[in-house]
């Protein structure tokens, strides 16, 4: 026996539209960070700057790896969306010969 999955392509629509600008937002704050290593480790002299620096390195790839991750899967979204919508339109022709409302 099969489970039915229920898909409400509009909030999957919002879903994607949030993850996709959380992504963005993440690449403009790994800029942020990047700058901000930078900065401590030439403010700040010795062993602290050298570590302040590696600590600001270490942020960035962590932000950056968050930034490319999100972006991936608001990219899987969006063709999972598309794939629901053409799937759903298919069969709202086959059932009133295409006067079946879709919901976009």
């Amino acid at each position: 026996m099969s489970d039915l999955i229920d898909v409400q392509l509009d909030a999957l629509g919002e879903l994607l539209g949030e993850l996709a600008a959380l992504g963005a937002e993440l690449g403009e704050e790994e800029r942020l960070c990047a700058s901000a290593g930078r900065a401590l480790g030439t403010a700040l002299e010795g062993p602290v700057g050298e570590s302040a620096a590696a600590t600001g390195a270490a942020w960035t790839d962590l932000v950056t790896t968050l930034a490319a991750r999100t972006l991936a899967v608001a990219a899987t979204l969006a063709a999972a969306l598309e794939s629901y919508r053409a799937v759903d339109g298919s069969i709202a022709g086959q059932l009133g010969g295409g006067r079946v409302p879709v919901p976009q």
